[in-house]
C-alpha cells in the first residue's frame, strides 16, 4: 500500500502540471523539497535494512567471531541514518548519487573516487545537488575506524549500523541514477512500488542467503565505487521488469503485478547478498586496520580529551557563527547540545553555527589520525 507522502509524490513530482512549477519551488523552498524528498526515497525500506545489517555478521571471520553479537543491534539500528533526515538537513544528499548526471560517467563509467578530485572538477554544489553517496560511506568508514581505535565498542557499532545503511543504498539501483522514481521513463511511483511493496511482500525469499568469507579492502575507495559502478547497471532490467508486470497485469497496484515484477526481479536478492556482504567486509577491514582492538576491552586513556601537542585551534571562541579550525586532518565534525543531542554534521575545518539558537554547544572532532577532540563553543550571535 502507498504512503500519504508517497501518494502525493507519485501524482504530483512527476506530473507535467507540477513540474512547470518544480524549479520555482526547488529554488524558493530547498529545505521544504529536500525533506519531502528524503522522507519518501528510504532506501529498501526498514525491512530491507534490518535484514541487510542483520546478515552482515554471518560473514565475520573467526577472528571477529565476538562482533557477532553485534547481529541484533545493527538491525534495530539499521534505518537510524533515515530517522536523522529531519534533524540534520544534509542527511539526505548522503543517500544518493544521480551518477549518470556526470558527463564523464556517461562516456567512461566511472567518475573520480576522492571527493577532493570530483569537486575540482564539477563543483561542490554540483556534487551536493547530486547525491554524496560514495563519500559518505567512506567517511563513515572512516569514522568505525576510529571508534574501534579509541575501542569505544557501543559507538562502533552505531557507526557499523550506519555504514550498513549507506552500503545497502549503494546497491539499490535507484538510488544510483537520476532516474530515481521512474519520472524519465514513464514508470512514476516505481520506487516505493519496488523496494517498498515488492521487498516487503517477498522479504523472507530475499532474507534467503548466508555469510560467505571476507577480504581485507586494499583500496575503500575503488571498493566503494566498484559496487556502485556494478549495481547501477541493474537500472535497465528493474525498469524492464516494470513494464513488463504492468503490461501482464494491466496496473502497477494488484498482486498480480508485484507476483510479475518479483518474477522478473530475482536479481534483488543477490543485491541483498551482496550488499551484506560487502559491510562485513569494510568492518573487517576498518577493525583490522584499527590494531584488531579485542571486543570488550577498553582503553586506558582518557580518549574524550588525548593529550595531543599538535591539536587542533577552534577559532574564534565566543562565536557569532562561522568557526574554523587549524590543521589540515579534520575527518568530521559532530555538533551537539551540552545534553547531547545532535545539532549537526560538517565533514571539513569550515562550520556554520548560524542556524542554532544562542548557547553553549560541544563540537567532537574525528581527525584522520585516529584521535578525537572535543571543544567547549560559545555561541553569542
Amino acid at each position: 500500500m502507498f504512503t500519504f507522502a508517497s501518494q502525493i509524490y507519485a501524482e504530483y513530482v512527476f506530473d507535467p502540471f507540477f513540474t512547470k512549477y518544480y524549479q520555482m519551488i526547488k529554488k524558493t523552498y530547498p529545505m521544504i523539497l529536500l525533506s519531502l524528498l528524503s522522507f519518501m526515497l528510504i532506501s529498501w525500506g526498514n525491512k530491507g535494512h534490518y535484514i541487510i545489517n542483520h546478515k552482515c555478521p554471518e560473514s565475520f571471520p573467526e577472528s571477529m567471531a565476538a562482533f557477532r553479537v553485534w547481529s541484533d543491534s545493527l538491525d534495530i539500528h539499521g534505518s537510524d541514518a533515515d530517522s536523522r533526515k529531519n534533524a540534520d538537513k544534509t542527511e539526505g544528499m548522503r543517500h544518493y548519487i544521480d551518477i549518470d548526471n556526470y558527463v564523464e560517467f556517461n562516456s567512461t563509467g566511472r567518475i573520480a573516487s576522492t571527493y577532493d578530485s570530483i569537486v575540482r572538477i564539477h563543483g561542490e554544489s554540483f556534487i551536493k545537488s547530486n547525491g554524496t553517496l560514495p563519500w559518505a560511506t567512506r567517511n563513515m568508514f572512516d569514522t568505525l575506524q576510529v571508534a574501534f581505535q579509541q575501542q569505544k565498542w557501543h559507538k562502533a557499532m552505531l557507526c557499523a549500523s550506519d555504514l550498513g545503511h549507506y552500503v545497502a543504498d549503494g546497491h539499490m539501483p535507484l538510488h544510483l541514477t537520476a532516474n530515481y522514481d521512474g519520472g524519465m521513463t514513464n514508470q512514476s511511483g516505481i520506487h516505493t512500488r519496488y523496494e517498498s511493496n515488492m521487498v516487503g511482500d517477498y522479504i523472507n525469499e530475499l532474507s534467503n542467503y548466508t555469510g560467505e568469507p571476507v577480504h581485507l579492502v586494499s583500496n575503500v575507495n575503488n571498493y566503494i565505487f566498484n559496487y556502485i559502478y556494478t549495481n547501477q547497471l541493474y537500472l535497465d532490467s528493474l525498469l524492464a521488469a516494470e513494464n513488463y508486470a504492468k503490461n501482464k497485469a494491466g496496473n502497477n497496484y494488484s498482486t498480480q503485478y508485484y507476483e510479475a515484477l518479483w518474477s522478473k526481479t530475482h536479481f534483488t536478492t543477490l543485491l541483498f547478498h551482496n550488499a551484506s556482504h560487502s559491510l562485513a567486509e569494510l568492518i573487517y577491514t576498518a577493525w583490522t586496520e584499527a590494531g584488531s582492538p579485542t571486543f570488550g576491552k577498553q582503553s586506558i586513556k582518557n580518549d574524550n580529551n588525548p593529550v595531543n601537542a599538535n591539536s587542533i585551534s577552534v577559532y574564534p571562541n565566543p562565536t557569532t557563527g562561522i568557526l574554523d579550525m587549524s590543521g589540515d586532518d579534520v575527518l568530521k565534525v559532530e555538533v551537539c547540545t551540552v545534553s547531547g543531542t545532535l545539532e549537526g554534521l560538517f565533514y571539513d575545518k569550515h562550520v556554520d553555527l548560524s542556524y542554532l539558537p544562542n548557547g553553549m554547544y560541544i563540537l567532537s572532532i574525528y581527525r584522520k589520525n585516529g584521535l578525537l577532540q572535543k571543544e567547549k563553543i560559545l555561541l553569542a550571535k
